[in-house]
Parts: C-alpha cells; structure tokens; sequence
C-alpha cells in the first residue's frame, strides 16, 4: 500500500512567538527542560534577563550534576556580530561552564568561532550553537518544534575520551550508562541524561534545587536518594522538615527505613535508601553491578512514586 507523504515546512519562530525577547525568551525560560532534555543535561533556576555588568544576558540557568553556570543568548533571523559580542561577554562575565547561542540561521564564519573556542578556549567551558525549528506538514495549520543541535563540544557525547579516564572514572560511567538505559525501558517517557564519570547521577525532583539521585557513598554503600539544596537555605529546611513531618507514611509505603540525613556543612540535607556494598565500585563483578542497577531502577521507581506528589503539593504552597 502506498501512502502519501509531505513535505515538512519550516516557519519562522515569529510565527508563534512574535516578540523574542519578550514571547520566546519567556517560553524558554519556563520549559527549560526541553532544552535540557535535547542535550541530556539537568538544567534549573532559569532566570530571564539576568544582569551581566552594564548588560542583561536573555537566560542564566545552572547545570544540576555539575552546578556550572549556563549563560544562553537568543536571536532571531540570522547570526550576527552583535550577538556574538554579547555572548562572549555574558559567558565570561558569569564563567559560564556551558555558553549556549540560539538562532534560527547561523553564519559559517560564527559557527567556526564556537568550533574553535571548543577546540581552544577555557578549559572546561562548552560552548553549543542550537537552531530551535518551527515546522509543519503539508499545508497543515498545527505547528511543530524541535532544536536542531548546530554546534557541540568536541566529544560532547562521551564528554571526554575513556583514554583520560582513571578507571575508577570509567567504572563509573560505565555504570550509571546501564543505569540510565535501564531505567528508561523501566520509565520510557523518562528523558536520558548522558552520564559523567562521577560517583552520582541526579536527575529534577520537580523543584529548583531538589533532585533525585543515584550515588555511591563511602563505606562503601549504594543510594537512591533526594537531595535538597536549594539556593534559599530556609526553604530547603522547610522541605526537609515537610518531608520528615510525614517519615512514618514515606517508610512504611516503602516498605523501608529511611536514613533521614542534615548536611550542615553543605547547607543542604538528603533522604536516602542505602544498600551496603562489599567493595568498591571498581571492585564488583559483573553480577554484583547487574544486582545494584535492578535494585536501583527498582529503588528509584518506588521513590519517585512516593515523593513526587508530595514534592508537587508542597511546591504550590
């Protein structure tokens, strides 16, 4: 059987949202998420217009696992000196770890600039060039959207090669790899994250500052956790101290008890269910780490289930 197929029509951003500044920055700032999900990063506390000097840049945010500052400059039309100006100015001005440039069209002469910045700029900063799409199909009046990633860090999808790896670095990136494929059969509507080579993997609780989290502690252990840390020390106190009002509820819904932890020194606090190891991660065999990530996707599920309810209630107090 043959079926008939359209062509796919681009619009400009001006067709939904009129006003950049105004309209689009403003849609992006309150779904940030869909950025970050495009990239596989955890990206919070976006703020619109946030001032850089003399200067406001459209959006600053902060990367969740790597708390590195996101700078994000937006622009319709065409890529322009203007904007790159602005860009490098707001990237350094806030030692961004990750300098983000939205257009519709980029100029070969400045996507060369952000390829050579990755290749030679400061250490550790990325630097990404995104083309945020409005499409149809056919004559269709329903519009579409999609980011189409332009420009990324020179092995961005492995974020450094496993060579400069220790291999306790690799373990652990090769750990939380399986973890995250994992849990996405087990939540398919769950976006990847791409994991580093760090101890833990967070992912949003659904309040700026609060996620979940798997991590491996000393002791050694283990965790699903939540971790409270927002950037108003009250306020994560008073989720920490909600949550606890309710501990008998959490723990027997779960079936477990808790280890209900403040963290004075890191002015946050963290809810955890450990599961003792008998070495370090470097140290376990395959059916040991194979035990740990279904017992981890099975964890993270149940306390997902139970706490994001009770983290929506109290985000809308």
């Amino acid at each position: 059987m043959t079926r008939n197929v359209s062509r796919i029509r681009e619009h400009d951003l001006r067709s939904v949202w009129e006003n950049e500044e105004r309209d689009f920055t403003q849609w992006l700032t309150e779904n940030i998420d869909l950025l970050a999900s495009e990239l596989g990063i955890e990206i919070e506390d976006a703020r619109a217009e946030e001032a850089v000097g003399d200067f406001s840049a459209d959006i600053v945010a902060r990367e969740m696992n790597t708390g590195e500052t996101v700078v994000i400059e937006n622009q319709y039309n065409r890529t322009d000196h203007d904007h790159l100006g602005k860009l490098l100015t707001y990237s350094s001005g806030k030692n961004a770890g990750f300098t983000m440039w939205l257009a519709e069209e980029f100029r070969p002469e400045h996507r060369s600039v952000l390829e050579w910045l990755n290749e030679t700029g400061p250490k550790g900063a990325k630097f990404f060039a995104i083309r945020p799409r409005i499409v149809s199909i056919g004559g269709s009046e329903e519009r579409g959207f999609e980011f189409e990633i332009v420009v990324e860090p020179n092995e961005w999808e492995r974020e450094v090669s496993n060579e400069s790896l220790s291999d306790l670095e690799q373990s652990y990136r090769q750990f939380f790899t399986a973890m995250v494929e994992a849990y996405s059969q087990r939540r398919p509507n769950w976006y990847k994250l791409k994991p580093g080579p760090r101890s833990y993997l967070t992912f949003s609780a659904g309040i700026s500052g609060v996620r979940f989290g798997w991590a491996f502690h000393q002791g050694p252990e283990f965790s699903v956790e939540l971790y409270i840390s927002t950037s108003d020390k009250e306020r994560s106190e008073e989720i920490f101290e909600a949550l606890k009002r309710e501990q008998a509820d959490i723990e027997s819904s779960l079936g477990v008890e808790l280890a209900w932890e403040r963290l004075p020194e890191k002015q946050a606090s963290r809810i955890k269910q450990p599961e003792d190891l008998d070495g370090t991660i470097t140290e376990l065999t395959a059916d040991q780490r194979d035990y740990l990530i279904d017992w981890g996707v099975d964890a993270m599920d149940d306390f997902q289930e139970e706490f994001e309810p009770r983290l929506s209630a109290l985000g809308s107090d």
